[in-house]
């Protein structure tokens, strides 16, 4: 790649803006940290001009996970996987966060492969949205996964009737004519819990 076609770097657009490093990061990757009002409108312009995006891979090293949510669906072709999906894409949206859809085809082996597959993307979230399945009760392996997820800072709802040991939402229940906006809702309120602060669990007496 000749020097002219190189990507702009997060210190080139420190440099153009005149500020530090450390306050081009803190303006271009969320920080928590306030900016001063003309340094983030110089780092921003200067972003702008260069054509500078985020490396959004280093963030999620440096942070922990990325701003995605990992849907896992039985199929998405199914008209009740797909409203209820737009459920979940409409309120992550409204969170600042993308989806990721995946399916399992209704195969445990297939979904394990996968929870393992986004454990490794680091998404904030992992929704799992398959029906009940007579596996569960014996799936050791996936709880393991799920739990270190969790672990590591990540969250994990189940929408549906499974024999999971984490958050779950209720699926959606309705006539034909409501099924669309039910299941959306069901979505919208998947993550919602996924979303909402942790409560501790109470002390042992």
């Amino acid at each position: 790649m000749s020097p002219s076609s190189r990507l702009p770097t997060l210190l080139d657009v420190a440099n153009a803006a005149g500020v530090s490093l450390a306050t081009a990061s803190r303006t271009l990757n969320g920080s928590t940290r306030t900016v001063n009002g003309d340094y983030r409108d110089r780092v921003l312009t200067a972003a702008a001009q260069l054509g500078y995006t985020p490396n959004l891979s280093a963030q999620a090293v440096a942070k922990g996970s990325t701003r995605t949510v990992a849907l896992l669906v039985t199929d998405i072709a199914d008209p009740p996987a797909a409203f209820l999906t737009a459920g979940v894409i409409d309120a992550a949206a409204d969170a600042g966060l993308t989806v990721t859809v995946t399916v399992t085809g209704g195969d445990p082996d297939r979904e394990l492969a996968l929870v393992r597959t986004l454990r490794g993307q680091r998404p904030r979230v992992l929704i799992l949205a398959g029906p009940a399945s007579p596996d569960d009760a014996d799936s050791a392996a996936l709880t393991a996964e799920l739990r270190s997820f969790e672990a590591g800072g990540g969250r994990v709802v189940v929408i549906g009737d499974r024999s999971l040991p984490f958050a779950t939402v209720p699926h959606g229940e309705g006539d034909a004519a409501r099924a669309r906006s039910t299941l959306a809702e069901t979505g919208r309120a998947a993550v919602a819990r996924a979303l909402a602060p942790l409560v501790p669990a109470p002390a042992a007496g």
